[in-house]
């Protein structure tokens, strides 16, 4: 199970894709990869300032067309279990000196929920968190 940070996502949706993502991602099974909450609602993020911004909603109609059709009964839930995580990877985190936004906390809290690697870009703000991670951006997707 291979949980899509939104960087990813992001990415996949465009015209003009990585290469070194198009590639990843087309050797992924796709029954494999899923999204959670917390990734929605940065991509709702997103779309929001774009249609307040140029009054489109394509973004928006991008995005349900994700939660309805390619990932549809893949989409992990931020539920209980995620949010006692959360504040106890933002604690030990801040204790050593490591801040983590509030979003990256609950995206790494369900990885760790349910077991699930995460493809992100962004490697070092997951590190030291006992999640499995992927940067499909990379050469060699290290």
């Amino acid at each position: 199970m291979i949980i899509l940070d939104t960087n990813v996502v992001s990415e996949i949706t465009k015209a003009n894709l990585s290469p070194n993502v198009g590639e990843w991602f087309e050797q992924q099974d796709i029954e494999s990869l899923y999204l959670c909450s917390p990734i929605l609602m940065e991509l709702s993020y997103g779309a929001e300032k774009v249609l307040l911004r140029d009054r489109s909603e394509r973004f928006f109609e991008g995005l349900g067309y994700l939660m309805e059709h390619q990932f549809a009964g893949r989409i992990l839930q931020f539920d209980q279990d995620s949010a006692l995580l959360t504040g106890r990877i933002r604690a030990r985190r801040e204790r050593f000196g490591h801040q983590i936004s509030v979003q990256d906390a609950m995206i790494a809290a369900v990885c760790l929920a349910h077991g699930a690697t995460l493809a992100t870009r962004n490697i070092k703000d997951f590190q030291g968190l006992d999640i499995r991670l992927v940067n499909p951006f990379e050469d060699g997707h290290a």
